[in-house]
């Protein structure tokens, strides 16, 4: 008996619409796609349960004439490919003509369309793939697509969908990624009552400002040209980092691209100006000749295959170098200072007296009086027996940023920052295992997204249970009133990244507050130590026998004399 059997339409039609149609935030891309190509100035978003009940979308584009209306939502209905020449030069955003038939498929769709020709608008209702009812209604220009009841005819497909919290927040992040394709369109984004997203259009600097919610100061920015390529780069540098790439989106030929290849491109080329600092916030638009690229491989367009993937690596490292060197940074020489001027350089307290109290560990400040300058250099001149006594010996920094140490016999080369940040934290952990806030003198303010409101209220009792309290005093403000002691108001920038996450539990979040704020807090890449204080960090970091920073990255590496001297004996 034969085993191989043809799929009904039926079947085969809602596993292609699988492909296309994961959750609402695909239904919002597809349909904001078509926005674009629709030509609109505004675009509105409108959701229900997080989309699973409803979502909707409007665009004041061209609409559709009645005729095109009727076939939008059949299989491999399109306007934009005529010929097999077009596949090979995609210049629109959707072309497939898959978007609408898969949307159709597995929900109730309701198209409300009228072109600025028409004297009318028409009105076509789809249920689950079939035509219920066409009409015409009242309306103005454009074109309104409503989805509802999203996979209720595939329960299995719809019991894999978050709350309607979690689908909202990957709604966010998706709009706010699309809107940097066109950041000169009008935006809304609302979830029933709620407006989480408003942007008037303009510049593609300010708009990353505003999805970051970074000043549009701390952006660098280039364009860059090779033919044939072209980049714009919208970046902060290692002054701002991240530890994760959410705020940094890639862009081609304006097309919003998530590619895993692409992705570890883009990273790789960033690694040499960052190091294990983290990721910047930006975008990074590439601009390529249609038949060097083919976005024509996934069934939901994210993915892209490039010609030349070599080349164009070579010349982004190339365009990132130009950039970077506006601002040096990374390894930024500084000017040698006097010896009379070494204990006022940028000297925490907390190297001179390990035991002393916590309330001005890693303040950066310079210690201006005579007499307080004296006293610290003779506690300093103290210490120098101590140092001598572990078995090292500081043979200089590398850059500004590695550490040479001998001992033992053996090399040891050690990033200042990590190692910095690990005893900071490791300070931090033993100051901060009983947690009270202290009222500050000036509250500080915080600004935060959308994305951040949306679960608010458990997130500030969250943090409130740390010591930290935050209340509620504008639409997007927040006002820092009360912190640990540990704590001081430099923890701003490290609140606010916090807030526009998912929190963890209290305890993992506990420990993540801790670890970024000896991050901000720690000795940076280019930073000239003193002398003293390089001491106290290599005998700190062999007395507490620590290898990694707070994130899991080593120290440092070492070599023997063995190493050293294979490596010099091999021929070129």
């Amino acid at each position: 008996m034969p085993k191989i059997q043809i799929l009904p339409e039926e079947i085969h039609s809602k596993i292609a619409a699988g492909e296309v149609v994961e959750r609402p935030a695909s239904v919002v891309k597809e349909l904001i796609e078509n926005s674009f190509d629709a030509g609109a100035g505004f675009i509105k978003v409108s959701l229900k349960d997080g989309g699973k009940r409803e979502v909707s979308v409007y665009d004041d584009g061209e609409g559709m004439e009645p005729e095109d209306l009727k076939l939008c939502y059949h299989h491999h209905a399109t306007s934009k490919v005529k010929d097999l020449k077009d596949i090979f030069r995609i210049v629109t955003f959707g072309f497939r003509g898959e978007a609408l038939a898969s949307i159709a498929k597995v929900s109730k769709l309701t198209i409300i369309s009228r072109s600025q020709e028409s004297p009318e608008a028409y009105e076509l209702k789809v249920k689950y793939g079939k035509e219920i009812s066409f009409k015409p209604v009242g309306f103005s220009k454009g074109t309104l697509v409503k989805v509802e009841d999203l996979f209720a005819n595939l329960p299995a497909r719809r019991s894999f969908l978050k709350s309607a919290r979690t689908e909202t927040l990957k709604i966010v992040e998706l709009v706010k990624g699309l809107m940097l394709c066109k950041p000169e369109l009008k935006y809304e984004l609302r979830s029933g009552e709620k407006t989480l997203i408003l942007w008037e259009g303009g510049s593609l600097k300010d708009l990353i400002s505003y999805i970051t919610g970074l000043p549009s100061e701390k952006f660098l920015e280039l364009y860059f040209e090779k033919n044939p390529y072209s980049f714009n780069l919208i970046l902060t540098d290692t002054s701002q980092t991240f530890s994760h790439t959410r705020y940094l989106y890639i862009l081609i030929n304006n097309r919003l691209v998530k590619d895993e290849k692409l992705n570890r491109i883009v990273l790789s080329a960033l690694k040499p100006f960052f190091g294990n600092l983290g990721f910047p916030a930006g975008v990074i638009s590439f601009y390529i000749p249609y038949h060097l690229v083919d976005v024509n491989v996934h069934p939901a367009k994210w993915e892209v295959r490039l010609k030349n993937e070599k080349e164009v690596f070579e010349i982004l490292l190339k365009a990132l170098e130009n950039l970077f060197r506006k601002k040096s940074f990374y390894f930024s020489e500084k000017k040698p200072f006097k010896d009379k001027d070494r204990i006022k350089e940028d000297l925490p307290v907390e190297y001179v007296s390990f035991s002393e109290s916590f309330s001005k560990p890693f303040e950066r400040k310079f210690l201006e009086k005579k007499e307080k300058s004296f006293q610290f250099q003779k506690k300093f001149q103290k210490k120098e027996a101590l140092f001598k006594e572990e078995g090292f010996k500081f043979l200089g920094a590398y850059l500004n940023t590695y550490l040479l140490v001998e001992k033992d016999e053996e090399l040891y080369i050690i990033d200042q920052h990590a190692l910095s940040e690990r005893l900071i934290y490791e300070k931090l952990k033993a100051q901060n295992s009983e947690l009270f806030s202290q009222e500050l003198l000036f509250p500080v303010l915080l600004r935060v997204s959308e994305t951040a409101l949306l679960n608010l209220e458990e997130k500030l009792e969250k943090l409130k249970f740390l010591g930290i309290e935050i209340e509620k005093v504008g639409e997007n403000e927040l006002i820092l009133k009360k912190l640990p002691p540990v704590f001081k108001e430099d923890v701003k920038e490290v609140v606010e990244k916090l807030l526009e996450e998912e929190f963890q539990d209290v305890e993992s979040l506990k420990d993540e507050l801790l670890k970024r704020y000896a991050c901000i807090s720690a000795r940076k890449k280019g930073d000239i130590l003193p002398k003293e204080e390089v001491n106290f960090l290599i005998e700190e970091m062999f007395k507490k026998n620590v290898h990694t920073c707070p994130h899991g990255r080593p120290l440092y590496f070492k070599l023997t004399p063995y190493e050293v001297e294979m490596r010099l004996k091999r021929k070129l």
